[in-house]
This record gives structure tokens, C-alpha cells and sequence, in this order.
């Protein structure tokens, strides 16, 4: 098979999927992520196991990404954005712009002299981009840099043993021709300050779901953020940025009821003691074996049927939740020392920018739109897929298959 150029606009878990599965089909791929490294969200969420795997799926992420980012025939632009596009299937002429990260990936060992040596604190001016990021190079973040805000700072360049630090990197464009695109740029999380009434950045013991996982994979376990001992009263608030006409996402994000209960779970196996209370409006239990999870879950989480609609801080420690129980059909108020938001799936904020450059339809809540359900990769555009979250809220498990899905698409398009 002659290998033809396929782009993929998308470093997460869909991204990297539809580039390793092209890949093997001998097509040769170029992956562009906007950020300095590729796995998305899905690369700061932690295992979820107890005793037993919970299949929440985490653990295939890293082992995707460290396989695409060697795989000889796929090559990784961080960074990058696409800026123009003319052409049509089979013969798509992109321009790209990469922005520098004044780290030669290639260089770059990701020893940590250049954090020890610089001087901006608490936050240093040079890191990974995560923990463990692929690739594992180090970028400078221009709004700390001293450098950048008018200082002769060169210090961390002066230290590194590779001379990997290059302050006089510029922006490039990058003209590429391709067969075809898979769009692969995932979600958003939504911003719980905008629902005001639960108290998330006012209250340190409100978290979101996003909050909990960058805890528990830094620090290995759960914490009151307000005194650093284990929560013994834990409240998962479903639905937040989901299901809700007020702010225009009527749409189910399908994956908030799951993460609640696996995390409901972990907590349990890290202390038996803690009480957990799930308040909802509907439970998403689709999904393989998912269930006969809910009923294992049922034995020793506290489900109430109600969303509280409002969070207040009566101690230091502890926050009052004012509900309605609708099994019940009236106010309750009731303490807990950790309220969990389970915000939603929201569609990426660059979304419209993009579909105007690619030419592809959005849908009625902001993500890209397909051609119908049968066909729910393929967009207006005929060569222009899309894979993934970028098309509607998914799982681990489902964002691969549907990226499978749209590499079908696409080798059946090139043959």
C-alpha cells in the first residue's frame, strides 16, 4: 500500500488513537497539538482501582501515548495550530503555525537543572508541561518568564548542559499536503464558578471531579484542602454544566455518574470509614457491565434523589448543602466536609474558530457536527473527519472506538 499523508488536529486520547491506528493501516501521519504536550485531560486523571480494577480505562493513555510518540511513521508537532486550509479531499493544502517553546525537544534530557537554577517562585518559569509529559521536554511559560517581562534573565540557559534553551526561537509556519483530516480536539470542562450558588473557588472544600484526579495522582491520596486530613463526609454533586437549559447544555455529559462512583469507591478503599453521599437527577449506568457496578455501589454509597442548589460554609470545616429530595418532595439541609462537583463535558471554547476554517457544520450545543448517526464521523467536508469528545461527550473506551471508527472512514476514503 502507498502510504498517503493523513493530518490529525488533536494530542488527546482520540488524537492519538486515530494516528496509531492510521499508522498500522501504512498511512503516514501528522499529529498537531496545541499544547506543549499530547494525551489531553484524560493524561492528568489517575487509576481508580481498589482491590479490583474499576475500568475506568486511565491506564491505556500513557501506554498509547509513549507508543505513538516513537512510532517512525507519525510525526508530533506540539504547539501547533492550524491557520488556513484550501483544497479538497485527497488534496488538502494546510498551513500551520507553531509557536516556540524555547526547549529543543530534542535536546532537552529533562534533568530539572534549569528548575533548580530558576529564580521565579513559587511557580517556576521552566517545567514539563505535566508530570510525566510526552514528550518529555521542558517549557518556558512566557507570562512568568522574567525574560519576557523586560529582564536580562538567562540563567536557566546559562545552567543547561545540552544548551537546549533557545530564547531566540520564533513562530513558523508549516505548509503541509494531505490526503485527509481527522479532527480529533476534544472538550472542555466546564467552569463551575459559573454556577455561583455552590461555592466552588470561594469555599476551598468544594473541588470539581478535574480537582480530585490532579490530587490523588500527585499526592496519592484525597485531603481536606481546608486543614489536610481525610474527608469523613463526602458529597458528589452530578449534572454540573450538564443537563441544564439555563446555560444551553441540555445534553447528558455521560460520563460525570461514573467517574462519581469509582472515585466513591477509591475513597472507600483508602478509608472504610468515609460516608459518601451521590445527589442526582438521573444515573447514567449504560455501558458494559456498568450496572452491576451501580448495584455493588448501592451496598455502600448513599444515593439521593436531588440537586443541592446551593452550598454554604458554616465552619471552617464543614459546608451546609440546601437540596430538594424529590423522593421525598421537600427542602433538606444537611453537612458534609467535601462537596465533589462532577462538572460536565463542555464543547471546546475554539470550536467555532476552527469549524470556520475547516468549513464543517457545528451542532446545536457547539460540537462538530456529523452527517447523520450512522455516519457520526464523517462531516460536511467530504475527507474531514472527526473523532472523539470534539463530536459529543465520551468515555475512555468510547472516545478510541469512535476514533477506530474514523481511521475506517478515512482508509476507505483513500482506497
Amino acid at each position: 500500500m502507498n502510504k498517503k499523508r493523513v493530518l490529525v488536529i488533536g494530542g488527546g486520547i482520540a488524537g492519538i488513537t486515530s494516528a496509531l491506528e492510521l499508522a498500522k493501516n501504512d498511512q503516514e501521519v501528522f499529529l498537531i497539538e496545541k499544547d506543549p504536550g499530547i494525551g489531553g485531560h484524560a493524561a492528568s486523571f489517575c487509576c481508580k482501582a481498589t482491590e479490583i480494577c474499576n475500568k475506568c480505562s486511565v491506564c491505556l493513555v500513557p501506554e498509547k501515548m509513549r507508543e505513538m510518540v516513537i512510532h517512525p511513521q507519525i510525526s508530533l508537532l506540539t504547539t501547533s495550530e492550524v491557520r488556513e486550509i484550501n483544497g479538497e479531499a485527497g488534496d488538502f493544502r494546510v498551513k500551520i503555525v507553531q509557536k516556540p517553546r524555547f526547549v529543543d525537544p530534542d535536546k532537552c534530557t529533562a534533568c530539572g537543572i534549569c528548575i533548580e537554577a530558576c529564580p521565579v517562585e513559587p511557580q517556576k518559569a521552566i517545567n514539563l508541561a505535566y508530570p510525566g509529559a510526552v514528550p518529555p521536554a521542558f517549557v518556558v511559560d512566557n507570562d512568568r518568564c522574567l525574560r519576557f517581562q523586560g529582564e536580562e534573565c538567562t540563567i536557566c540557559q546559562d545552567k543547561c548542559p545540552t544548551k537546549a534553551i533557545d530564547f531566540a526561537q520564533d513562530s513558523q509556519e508549516i505548509d503541509l499536503d494531505v490526503k485527509a483530516i481527522i479532527v480529533a480536539t476534544g472538550f472542555d470542562v466546564f467552569d463551575a464558578r459559573e454556577k455561583a450558588l455552590l461555592g466552588y473557588g470561594k469555599y476551598p472544600n468544594v473541588l470539581t471531579g478535574l480537582d480530585m484526579e490532579e490530587m490523588l495522582l500527585k499526592e496519592g491520596e484525597i485531603l481536606l484542602p481546608s486543614n489536610g486530613k481525610p474527608p469523613q463526609e463526602v458529597a458528589f454533586i452530578q449534572c454540573v454544566g450538564s443537563r441544564d437549559e439555563h446555560i444551553g447544555n441540555g445534553y447528558c455529559s455521560k460520563v460525570c455518574c461514573k467517574y462519581a462512583m469509582r472515585f466513591s469507591r477509591s475513597l472507600q478503599y483508602q478509608n472504610p470509614e468515609v460516608k459518601i453521599t451521590i445527589f442526582y437527577m438521573d444515573l447514567q449506568t449504560a455501558g458494559k457491565g456498568f450496572g452491576e457496578f451501580y448495584e455493588q455501589c448501592k451496598e455502600n454509597i448513599r444515593f439521593v434523589k436531588g440537586i443541592p442548589v446551593e452550598i454554604s460554609q458554616v465552619s471552617p470545616d464543614q459546608l451546609g448543602l440546601r437540596y430538594e429530595d424529590l423522593s421525598q418532595g421537600k427542602i433538606v439541609e444537611e453537612s458534609h466536609d467535601l462537596a465533589v462537583l462532577s462538572v460536565g463535558i463542555a464543547p471546546r471554547k475554539n470550536n467555532r474558530n476552527l469549524a470556520r476554517i475547516l468549513g464543517i457544520n457545528l451542532g446545536d450545543f457547539g460540537f462538530f457536527d456529523t452527517l447523520n448517526q450512522v455516519e457520526n464521523t464523517s462531516t460536511n467536508i467530504e475527507g474531514i473527519f472527526i473523532a472523539g469528545c470534539c463530536q459529543g461527550p465520551k468515555d475512555i473506551p468510547e472516545s478510541i472506538a469512535h476514533s477506530t471508527q474514523a481511521v475506517l472512514r478515512v482508509v476507505r476514503t483513500l482506497t
